[in-house]
């Protein structure tokens, strides 16, 4: 039988194994320079060996920073939980009261009402401090009551200290400068207060440029951007003046304490302008990049 070579395979199949020459280099013909022993690099006192390709860390201008995906220690998760529990603490507590005035009023009909804040009338001087505690029926408390839950909440958990104070002031502020103003009726209900919680949380979050507050400034003008009609007198049968006048309360303290609590955190202490030429040193010689 006859025998057929595969395609592409020869009769003589000798392969050089040789390692093929490298271009450029020195020839063999010419004199070879003398092979000289690799020296270890000088180290000064104080270098750190750093790992190839990795970019040369800098104390001098850069703070220590955590790791982005560390767990939070417990004395952080500890403080975090207090402040959640003075929040809830605060929050149900004063709004117990409020639901709690409501149903005796109602169980015992005493008619407390007539104790709401009467402006410029001597005896309705007492409303500035009742007037949170009084409604009208149950859908007016309802609707008070989980407005105030959140705003009161956010308020004591974002701004601690501050937030109390703020409570404070709104819920004896707002009911004074309804009762300074002027206008007539009898004044009740919690959304004085509720509208100068919201003003509060909205324009500090802005004034301090602190970007968790930022967050719940959107928060506010997500979940009650609405209530700011409230304000006008548009709908008959409702306080617009005491909706104004917490509104304000609120606004004048987030610009009074905008030095008070939490602020805006310093930027790291690093140099962009320096590092872009360090990175970049063609800058330093003129030429432009292409956008």
């Amino acid at each position: 039988a006859r025998y057929f070579a595969p395609v592409g395979s020869y009769s003589k199949d000798d392969v050089d194994a040789t390692t093929p020459p490298k271009f450029g280099g020195v020839s063999h013909t010419s004199n070879p320079q003398p092979k000289q022993e690799p020296q270890a690099p000088k180290h000064n006192p104080g270098d750190v060996d750093i790992a190839p390709g990795a970019r040369p860390w800098r104390p001098h201008r850069r703070p220590p920073r955590s790791p982005s995906h560390a767990w939070p220690d417990e004395n952080a998760l500890a403080a975090d939980r207090k402040r959640i529990r003075l929040a809830l603490l605060v929050s149900l507590g004063l709004l117990i009261l409020v639901w709690g005035a409501f149903f005796i009023d109602l169980t015992f009909n005493l008619d407390w009402r007539r104790f709401g804040n009467r402006p410029l009338q001597w005896n309705g001087a007492i409303g500035v401090l009742t007037m949170p505690f009084l409604h009208g029926d149950f859908s007016h408390l309802w609707g008070n009551t989980v407005s105030f839950f959140t705003l009161c909440s956010m308020l004591v958990y974002f701004y601690r200290d501050l937030g109390l104070k703020v409570l404070g002031w709104t819920w004896l502020g707002a009911g004074v400068l309804l009762w300074l103003s002027g206008a007539p009726g009898n004044h009740i209900g919690l959304s004085g207060v509720v509208y100068g919680l919201a003003a509060f949380l909205f324009f500090s979050g802005l004034i301090r440029m602190h970007p968790r507050l930022i967050r719940v400034s959107m928060v506010v003008t997500f979940l009650y951007g609405s209530i700011v009609w409230g304000v006008f007198p548009i709908e008959s049968g409702v306080s617009w003046q005491g909706h104004l006048a917490g509104a304000a309360l609120g606004g004048f303290l987030a610009i009074a304490w905008r030095k008070q609590g939490p602020q805006r955190p310093l930027p790291p202490a690093e140099d962009e302008e320096e590092e872009m030429d360090e990175d970049f040193p063609e800058h330093h010689e003129g030429t432009s990049s292409p956008i």
